[in-house]
């Protein structure tokens, strides 16, 4: 005798199937806020790489000319410009035909050039080369013609740093040189960087590694494209150079509304490179006078920061 035994499976029930999802989202819940960790973790040191990158950027131009990149030539080109040919990115500099005068070179330059984003421009906790929010909309009017149109032009989110806000705007300094200036003339707040400075590592006398060169600048997260994000190779107007100090302090983060100062996407810090090539991690909450002595390359300053 043949027995045909049929053995039923029973299927989820409706509260074991909703106990299940339950236990799903919460496993998600908690593995989350780790992937977000781990990918802030990652675009920093991109940060930080890029940071570098301009750093060695910076040595070799000195190397090349025996002076550090100034900021900027108005309604010409910024340090961003000059810098190209250390970057890998030569071909982008020898587009855009620099004159010696740099009068509206910028304005002059063709679209395809001006708005080419530079990747090593871009961190990466803020936006990417592919990711849009890369070209000026607004902000990028000439000077001559403050109403329009606007000229787009390649955004970025790094600044050099001209020193601390107590002494002269980089463009004051209109195209002095070390040699043979008059006693007092040079910046009085210790700016490594200004238009036409001329400047070698020699005079930062604070030494290399206590003064900074680039660091990521403050964008308000409602800000993308306009003024101050201007284009960083557009030297008529301040978005590649930042002051710090008292009176500048670091931003606290995307949403503050300290629309001049350094500042970063990144959560407590924002990252410099400095003179000697290293890049230092400042919590934002830095003290001004600290923070200032940072910027200035001949104060003679003790500086005490936070272990």
């Amino acid at each position: 005798m043949v027995f045909n035994l049929k053995i039923a499976r029973s299927a989820f029930t409706l509260i074991e199937l909703l106990v299940v999802i339950a236990i799903i989202a919460i496993l998600i819940g908690l593995l989350l806020p780790a992937v977000q960790k781990v990918r802030e973790a990652a675009a920093r040191a991109n940060c930080q790489n890029n940071l570098k990158q301009m750093g060695l950027a910076f040595h070799n131009y000195h190397d090349t000319n025996t002076e550090i990149p100034y900021s900027r030539v108005d309604t010409g080109w910024t340090w961003a410009t000059l810098i190209l040919p250390y970057l890998e990115e030569k071909a982008l500099f020898d587009q855009w035909s620099l004159t010696k005068t740099g009068v509206n070179d910028y304005y002059n330059a063709s679209a395809s050039v001006r708005t080419k984003p530079v990747k090593v421009y871009l961190c990466p906790s803020r936006r990417t080369a592919s990711g849009g929010n890369t070209v000026s909309t607004a902000g990028d009017e000439n000077q001559a013609n403050p109403t329009g149109p606007n000229t787009p032009g390649a955004l970025g989110d790094y600044a050099a740093c001209t020193g601390d806000p107590s002494g002269y705007i980089d463009y004051l300094q209109s195209m002095m040189s070390i040699a043979g200036t008059p006693a007092g003339s040079l910046p009085a707040n210790g700016a490594v960087i200004y238009l036409g400075g001329k400047l070698g590592f020699k005079h930062i006398t604070d030494g290399l590694s206590q003064t900074m060169l680039i660091g990521e600048k403050h964008i308000p997260n409602s800000k993308f494209g306009v003024t101050p994000d201007t284009s960083i190779f557009n030297g008529d107007h301040g978005a590649a150079a930042r002051k710090a100090g008292v009176g500048a302090l670091l931003a606290k983060g995307p949403t503050d509304t300290s629309a001049s100062n350094f500042g970063s996407y990144h959560s407590g810090v924002c990252q410099f490179v400095m003179g000697d090539g290293s890049v230092k991690a400042l919590i934002n909450s830095i003290d001004g006078t600290n923070l200032g002595r940072l910027a200035n390359r001949e104060d003679g300053q003790v500086i005490t920061l936070p272990d």
